[in-house]
């Protein structure tokens, strides 16, 4: 079920190529190009390929267990990046970059050479044939299902390399580049703080969140800290607005994941601003019985737009700090649970409790004003 095989040239206009059909060579083009990957993934923040790093076990090929995964960073005059610093380095020294059902959008390259470097070759495959080539030339384009595509691949690459293929020198500079990234999470976080500093959330949400939990992330600064904090370890366990910007839909969003998937625990997490968007569907979980777990964090303003504002206008602010209820309360008033949690070593266990209920839920958690500086990029650290 892939589509045709396109190489070489500048990105083209949408809607220039060919209808879909299946090209005899697209696979084994692909896979030429695929033979230059050297083993190692770089989670996008809106795809998960871990069912794609399970099949490259299978093969023998190796790929480290050691994933960079993205981050936000708010910079200058817009949102730059959502990938961590570690990660744009692995992504600009790659000989390819697979590109598999992702758009290489302006949240994870910035649109420009920053971080994806111009002699990389870049394998796309996506379903829609208006994303391959629309934001980088391509090496090889396919237009096809990512999965299937991924199967067919690995049936060539099992065929070439049935025994798989080491390549230590790679595989070590990315356990380098993993390795720098957890100290960095790990030493940023300072003990005390009042209120705490966001970054301490997270960890204390890895302790008790279970593995195939399905987590909703809404829009905003300290909500977008998750990507590089949280662990992702199963297919469909992360959620957000899929670059759309859309603040508010964290609430609802994670009420969806629950109806879809009663059987796996749920949780929400959204900044203040973002929660007062779309806080009264707490009636709706309420009158349904929906145990969704929504975790606020809560810094009293809306926190990208403060930041643009702090950086752009010198800190001549408008519109953006709030004056909020306490959300705990409001859950209550709405008939859900509530829980005001003010220091991190109280937030595992408050998480654990919540998800135990049979109805939703509501964590506050008040933490400082953070904008984070955003992460270097190699084309310009």
């Amino acid at each position: 079920p892939c589509g045709f095989a396109r190489s070489g040239g500048p990105a083209r206009a949408p809607g220039s190529l060919p209808s879909i059909g299946m090209s005899p060579d697209a696979d084994q083009r692909a896979t030429t190009v695929v033979l230059d990957i050297d083993g190692t993934l770089v989670d996008s923040v809106y795809l998960h390929v871990h069912a794609w790093s399970r099949a490259f076990h299978q093969v023998g090929l190796t790929v480290p267990s050691h994933r960079i995964h993205g981050a936000i960073g708010m910079g200058g005059d817009r949102i730059v990046t959502h990938l961590a610093g570690e990660a744009a380095e692995a992504i600009n020294q790659a000989d390819v970059i697979l590109a598999l059902g992702t758009r290489l959008s302006q949240g994870t390259t910035g649109w420009n050479f920053n971080v994806i470097n111009p002699e990389t070759q870049i394998l796309q495959v996506d379903i829609d044939a208006q994303e391959i080539g629309r934001n980088y030339p391509v090496s090889v384009g396919i237009v096809g299902d990512a999965k299937a595509v991924a199967q067919q691949l690995l049936r060539l690459l099992r065929l070439q390399f049935p025994e798989g293929r080491e390549n230590p020198q790679w595989r070590s500079r990315i356990e380098e580049l993993a390795a720098r990234r957890e100290a960095r999470l790990r030493n940023e976080v300072e003990p005390g703080g009042d209120p705490m500093m966001p970054q301490a959330v997270f960890p204390e949400l890895n302790k008790a969140l279970p593995r195939d939990c399905m987590v909703t992330l809404d829009a905003g600064v300290a909500t977008g800290l998750a990507y590089d904090r949280l662990r992702f370890e199963e297919p469909r366990t992360m959620f957000n607005y899929a670059g759309q910007g859309g603040l508010g839909m964290g609430l609802s969003v994670g009420l969806g994941t629950k109806l879809g998937r009663p059987d796996r625990a749920a949780v929400s997490i959204q900044g203040d601003g973002g929660f007062l968007y779309t806080s009264q569907e707490l009636n709706t979980a309420v009158r349904f019985g929906i145990p969704l777990v929504s975790i606020v964090l809560n810094n009293s303003c809306h926190g990208a737009e403060k930041a643009q504002q702090e950086r752009l206008f010198d800190g001549r602010f408008i519109g953006v700090d709030l004056v909020n209820p306490r959300f705990d309360q409001l859950a209550e008033v709405y008939g859900a649970r509530g829980f005001y949690v003010e220091q991190p070593g109280q937030i595992a266990e408050t998480v654990r409790e919540a998800l135990t209920l049979n109805g939703p839920s509501v964590i506050e958690i008040p933490v400082a004003e953070y904008f984070p500086a955003a992460a270097p990029t190699p084309a310009r650290s």
